[in-house]
């Protein structure tokens, strides 16, 4: 019985140690580097619209939608309220970091290869496209209420997206907001 745990813990440790964050993200030369930043600063107010969870932040301003075609953040919050809310300057710890897949339109599976079941070509016209996107867990005790930062690249065909860099993130928040070292 003890054989068959010690096997068990040995086949299971690799995948869960692929589960953990580590908080890498994309360096921008190709690589994936450790975050040294360890909060999201908010340097002022931002307005979330009526009936909506985000903010969006793109090229550094606040695009009201974000485009899919450039990197870009969203600051998320709960609850949606009927009027606008504000989350205020202020500090937000990093708790973690997801690198997520968003679709465009989920594939579907009707090109098969008979040796693969489930197995779907792509094809640059598919229109399948993809936005890789980080999803920073945030946390503040005045604050609790503000969920996460999503930081997404550009919708691209699954072979050309990629995940924002730092640069690309910084770029998008603009003056509004950095993600910084205690």
């Amino acid at each position: 019985m003890k054989l068959r745990r010690y096997l068990l813990l040995l086949l299971t440790l690799p995948g869960l140690s692929g589960c953990q964050s580590g908080l890498q993200v994309n360096a921008g030369d190709g690589n994936f580097r450790t975050l040294s930043a360890q909060t999201l600063v908010l340097h002022q107010d931002v307005r979330i619209p009526p009936r909506q969870a985000h903010a969006y932040f793109q090229r550094a301003t606040g695009a009201g939608v974000g485009g899919e075609y450039a990197p870009h953040c969203e600051l998320e919050v709960r609850p949606v309220l009927e009027e606008a809310q504000y989350v205020h300057a202020g500090v937000f710890e990093i708790r973690g970091i997801r690198g997520l897949t968003h679709y465009v339109r989920r594939p579907h599976k009707n090109i098969q290869l008979a040796a693969a079941a489930g197995f779907q070509l792509l094809a640059e016209d598919s229109g399948e496209w993809i936005m890789l996107a980080y999803h920073f867990t945030l946390h503040s005790d005045e604050q609790p209420d503000v969920l996460r930062l999503i930081c997404g690249g550009a919708y691209n065909f699954p072979f050309y997206a990629r995940y924002p860099s730092l640069e690309d993130i910084q770029q998008a928040l603009g003056d509004v907001a950095s993600l910084e070292s205690r």
